[in-house]
């Protein structure tokens, strides 16, 4: 344990620690795209579907209902299943979900996938920060931490110029628009394949030696 905390809590920056701050960030963007591209998709969106004032409300705040669910039931299941599955299966449950946007003739087909990436959103909102504090240095785990709401807001402004641009493709424009969020989404997925278990998580666990050889590894020593 005394040398988990040392070359974890003590341990330089590195690129290891570069990579797990990035893939947090890159969820942050996600979510703040995310958020900001549904109301330019919605201003073309609406009047083709004929949508009432109640589904408008529903669609623009349905993410962020998922995105409480999510943080609740995954966050709680990362505590018995572990950091690293939760997330990668929550960006593959996000990125599927932004895909199938594109394919959606309905409010409720969208309302309902809408529900979902909050759901994976809000799932990496309790495990990311959770995963990056635990192996991030004590020195950097602030400043890191404390970056997220930057990136969050670097996302949202990015979907207003991609749905301003994307807003002249014609009358199904909100289809490239909401679609445009899988990018982003699909970097994030596949760099996150091969993130390590967190040691704190293992060592909670009483799986110590899983926790050690981790900890061992050159490139998170480095």
């Amino acid at each position: 344990m005394n040398e988990q905390k040392f070359t974890i809590d003590d341990a330089p920056f590195n690129r290891f620690h570069f990579r797990i701050a990035g893939l947090t960030f890159g969820s942050s963007f996600c979510d703040g795209y995310s958020l900001g591209i549904i109301a330019m998709a919605l201003t073309v969106f609406g009047p083709q579907m004929n949508m009432n004032s109640l589904w408008t409300g529903l669609i623009g705040s349905s993410a962020l209902i998922g995105l409480f669910a999510g943080s609740l039931i995954l966050g709680r299941l990362s505590d018995r299943v572990g950091r690293q599955k939760i997330f990668l299966v929550n960006f593959l449950l996000i990125t599927v979900a932004t895909i199938l946007q594109f394919f959606v003739s309905s409010p409720e087909e969208l309302f309902i996938l809408r529900l979902l990436i909050g759901f994976g959103l809000g799932g990496d909102y309790a495990v990311g920060t959770t995963l990056l504090a635990e192996f991030s240095p004590k020195k950097y785990r602030s400043s890191l931490l404390a970056s997220i709401n930057v990136v969050w807001t670097l996302g949202y402004v990015a979907s207003n110029f991609v749905g301003h641009y994307l807003g002249q493709v014609g009358s199904d424009s909100w289809r490239w628009m909401l679609v445009s969020a899988a990018i982003p989404a699909i970097v994030v997925l596949i760099l996150r394949i091969g993130t390590p278990e967190s040691p704190r998580w293992l060592v909670s666990m009483g799986r110590v030696e899983e926790a050690r050889q981790i900890v061992k590894t050159p490139w998170i020593e480095r």
